[in-house]
């Protein structure tokens, strides 16, 4: 768990970075893509770890395909 842990803390650390060059710069869309590949993996992640151990909530679960483009 410390990894997975350690990685959401990364990851909200390069989101707040991204946010503050963001209101330094006033460009909305500074580092758009590195956001959307931190939050992609994030949930990513988060899902991967929801299949393997769903618990109470497997019941409710569906596997879906992606579209990978």
């Amino acid at each position: 768990m410390s990894n997975a842990v350690d990685r959401i803390r990364l990851g909200e650390a390069v989101l707040a970075l991204i946010e503050q060059k963001r209101a330094e710069t006033g460009d909305e869309s500074l580092g758009a893509n590195i956001e959307r590949a931190v939050l992609d993996t994030q949930f990513q992640e988060l899902e991967a770890e929801i299949m393997e151990n769903p618990g109470a909530i497997e019941p409710w679960l569906i596997r879906r395909r992606r579209n990978d483009v």
